[in-house]
């Protein structure tokens, strides 16, 4: 099977993404990082298929429930650990709404803005090693976007 320049480039995206997000994904609740997971899994799924994008209605509705448990576990919206779980949580459903380059662009923002975030938490080396690796593939990732189709 070939697959098409828009199937790996979100295959490479979302290779990107889950690294971005991996450290992460201790400090969050047990639901968010299933949750997380399980929308980096679906949108690979139909990326893969080539299945459309689910409408907008879906994705409001996740990220309202998303932000009412993140409301429930943790009692506040605004804070380290809450926002945090939001972030990854809206970082992974962007990926299901993207349908131009600007949305691209948020995810890439929003990706860079996670690999910052781990410093909130921890300075050691394995973090300036592990930053390195996702800003270089979210970078690359920057480049592919920005390659002419052909």
């Amino acid at each position: 099977m070939s697959w098409t320049r828009e199937q790996r480039d979100t295959g490479f995206l979302l290779a990107v993404v889950t690294t971005a997000v991996g450290p992460h994904l201790w400090r969050i609740p047990l639901w968010a990082a299933a949750l997380t997971l399980g929308v980096l899994a679906w949108r690979g799924w139909l990326a893969w298929r080539e299945r459309p994008l689910p409408s907008r209605w879906w994705l409001l509705g996740i990220a309202i429930a998303a932000a009412a448990c993140a409301k429930l576990t943790h009692g506040v919206l605004v804070g380290r650990v809450s926002g945090l779980t939001l972030v990854c949580i809206l970082l992974a459903l962007k990926l299901l709404e993207m349908h131009a380059r600007r949305d691209a662009f948020v995810v890439f923002f929003l990706g860079f803005f996670l690999v910052l975030t781990q410093f909130l938490h921890s300075q050691s080396l394995w973090v300036a090693g592990w930053t390195l690796l996702s800003v270089w593939g979210l970078l690359t990732a920057l480049v592919l976007a920005q390659m002419p189709l052909g």
